[in-house]
């Protein structure tokens, strides 16, 4: 018996001339907690809480080609998501989500079910 995969679907965060550079938006998809941001006029979706303690990344800053959160000061990379800088020790880094432009919309490509 296999199990049927389906294929991921898009789903528009924000138009595209809406989020300036270094703007952070958060956003929740299908019950995953998101943040779309736009840094060097390139858009990234991630996981839109920190890793180290779950700390939502609502307010985080973009700092450079990093995203700050501001709950400890840890740094991920906004468009691989390694953390480049941690306070109290190392975690892993934020999962990066695929981002697609269509017709203008800025969105996320999540499984569809």
């Amino acid at each position: 018996m296999s199990a049927e995969v389906k294929a991921p679907q898009f789903h528009p965060l924000a138009q595209r001339g809406q989020l300036h550079d270094g703007e952070v938006r958060a956003f929740e998809v299908k019950g995953v907690r998101l943040v779309l941001v736009r840094q060097g006029g390139r858009f990234a979706v991630l996981e839109g809480f920190c890793p180290h303690a779950g700390h939502p990344l609502d307010a985080a800053r973009v700092i450079g080609s990093n995203l700050r959160c501001d709950m400890h000061g840890y740094l991920f990379d906004v468009h691989g998501g390694t953390c480049t800088y941690y306070t109290e020790g190392p975690c892993r880094g934020l999962r990066v989500y695929p981002c697609v432009e269509r017709d203008g919309q800025v969105g996320v490509m999540l499984q569809a079910g």
